[in-house]
């Protein structure tokens, strides 16, 4: 999300240079650039830009939000670099089962997942770790929207937040996925000697939890995650106990279910439990199926889709767009007062994710699986182009570095921000919605 720099990336270095047609020549191609592009945002030696910082500093292994172009990881936030490294791992495992990786490609997401799994998550000076009753808990900063953790060259952090149940949530949801599709031969050994760290996280969760639908969502994840962690190292009464919690708060969810003509999830629910939406719609209102939180079968599930389709909101703004240049946009945020005309391609790829899996348990409900494809098509339409999101950096023509998205574009002027800031999560979010629309393999975040 910076600097020019020319590099010979593998044997699709010639291909993207071709331009975008050639570029997304399949969906492996598409997979290859977007993991290369997390590489890239890596705080290790995966991106030549970061100088030989020790493995001991808290910055090593950091994944930035946007593409590190000046040496130093400037702009992490926990929660998305734990959505980039998820991303991350899925992306490259596609790629190595079908042979379509390469040695260069191989070294770079080897370092980075390594760096960030066995440095950044590990290191004591990222935690925020708290000890009541004797018991301690580990979590992860989650710093306030637009604000970031930020590390200098040689790898130390210059501020610190407070932590949160999300953004923990999220890394240990990561650090599960590690277990189970690290490429660097070392699952089993991650498995054993990090599963008090993640007891300790579970538990900061557990103890912090509040009301609002996307930590809840992100939550039962993890908790189920656990769960299976706990099973495998053969801790039944842990894992019976974060079952039990994934179920309660999935529970607590359904509460949270707007009962009225809109199909959504309320932003949280006060403490008499009434739902709230705090100020408009955004994307979190479809989070509990994204995130594998809610059954995609159920009901509720249809309304909702049906209503993120067809329906609108506030002042009669539809929350996706049906027709047109920007058809298969997805509204991030849609206000009470006022309007918003921004449409991001990260929110299509999200709700393509929510979608395919509501279509896949409900046999296609009306036909869900082209809905979906629909918004992936939006998100995956190159910088700059007349039709679609024209987000998508699928050449060389930014920054000498090919992928990311740009994150949004305004249906009203054209306008989008500037192209180098690419975030991390946006890459994830489209590996993670190829890997089920393309590839019908079903991406299970509690598992």
């Amino acid at each position: 999300m910076r600097l020019v720099r020319q590099w010979v990336i593998g044997s699709l270095a010639v291909r993207l240079l071709l331009g975008a047609t050639e570029a997304r020549a399949d969906s492996y191609d598409n997979v290859w650039m977007e993991s290369h592009y997390i590489s890239q945002c890596s705080f290790t030696s995966a991106n030549p830009t970061v100088k030989n910082i020790s493995t001991a500093a808290p910055g090593h292994g950091a994944l930035n939000d946007w593409r590190i172009g000046n040496g130093s990881a400037d702009a992490v936030d926990p929660g998305t670099s734990a959505i980039g490294a998820i991303g991350l791992l899925y992306g490259h495992q596609r790629l190595v089962a079908a042979g379509r990786s390469n040695a260069d490609l191989d070294n770079r997401v080897k370092t980075a997942l390594s760096g960030y799994f066995w440095s950044w998550a590990r290191n004591p000076q990222n935690h925020v770790t708290e000890t009541v009753n004797g018991v301690t808990r580990v979590g992860f900063m989650q710093p306030p929207t637009g604000q970031f953790v930020n590390y200098d060259v040689n790898g130390n952090r210059t501020n610190s937040f407070p932590g949160g149940a999300a953004a923990t949530a999220e890394v240990l949801i990561a650090m599960r996925k590690y277990c189970l599709y690290s490429p660097n031969g070392d699952r089993a050994n991650y498995q054993s000697e990090n599963y008090l760290q993640a007891h300790r996280m579970a538990d900061y969760v557990n103890a912090h939890l509040g009301s609002w639908t996307i930590d809840r969502a992100y939550a039962v994840a993890a908790f189920r995650a656990f769960s299976h962690w706990a099973s495998a190292v053969g801790d039944t009464a842990t894992a019976t106990f974060y079952d039990n919690q994934a179920n309660t708060v999935a529970g607590w969810l359904a509460n949270a279910q707007d009962k009225g003509s809109w199909g959504n999830y309320y932003a949280y629910l006060d403490g008499a439990g009434n739902g709230v939406y705090n100020g408009g719609i955004d994307q979190t209102g479809f989070s509990p199926y994204e995130f594998s939180a809610r059954d995609p079968g159920e009901a509720y599930a249809k309304k909702l889709a049906d209503w993120w389709e067809t329906g609108t909101a506030y002042n009669g703004v539809p929350l996706s767009i049906a027709s047109g240049r920007y058809a298969g946009g997805v509204h991030q945020w849609t206000p009470q007062n006022g309007t918003d005309t921004k449409v991001y391609p990260g929110s299509a790829l999200q709700l393509a994710d929510a979608e395919w899996k509501i279509a896949r348990a409900t046999g296609n409900y009306h036909d869900l699986y082209g809905a979906a494809w629909r918004h992936y098509n939006f998100a995956v339409s190159a910088l700059n182009s007349t039709s679609g999101s024209g987000c998508w950096v699928n050449n060389t023509s930014v920054d000498g570095v090919p992928g990311g998205f740009v994150d949004w574009v305004d249906t009203a002027t054209g306008a989008r921000p500037v192209a180098w800031q690419r975030f991390v999560d946006t890459s994830a979010y489209m590996i993670i919605a190829t890997e089920q629309l393309a590839f019908s393999n079903l991406v299970d975040w509690s598992h």
